[in-house]
């Protein structure tokens, strides 16, 4: 039987993830570094841009048909290739205890998740 995981949609191999589910809770509230973990898997641009500016997605998609590709998406997308946008620049983050509060989960400063929710556009 095939199953996916709950959190992320990946293809379960065995009954844990690379998102760490199904990984026992074992981490403390010290959070050393042994239990914090470092995960890749960055938003699209789009959606990126979208958050930023308020734009809603259908509008932009509509732009990008149309062939116009504002400023402020190429450097989104520059910024995500430079990985500059990254759990230290989150809203769900928490820098003092490395804490995800929306994945609930000790994390490193430069990973990034599909929830990612910058707070300033820099």
């Amino acid at each position: 039987m095939v199953e996916f995981c709950p959190e992320c949609g990946n293809l379960l191999r065995r009954k844990t993830c690379r998102c760490g589910y199904g990984e026992p809770e074992g981490i403390t509230k010290d959070a050393s570094y042994n239990h914090m973990k470092k995960i890749w898997d960055p938003p699209s641009p789009n959606n990126i841009y979208c958050k930023i500016t308020a734009t809603p997605y259908d509008k932009l998609k509509s732009m990008l048909n149309k062939g116009n590709i504002p400023e402020k998406l190429k450097e989104v997308r520059e910024n995500i290739k430079s990985h500059l946008y990254s759990c230290s620049n989150c809203l769900y983050y928490h820098g003092d205890i490395f804490l995800c509060k929306f994945k609930n989960k000790y994390l490193t400063k430069d990973s990034i998740c599909r929830s990612f929710e910058p707070y300033s556009d820099n």
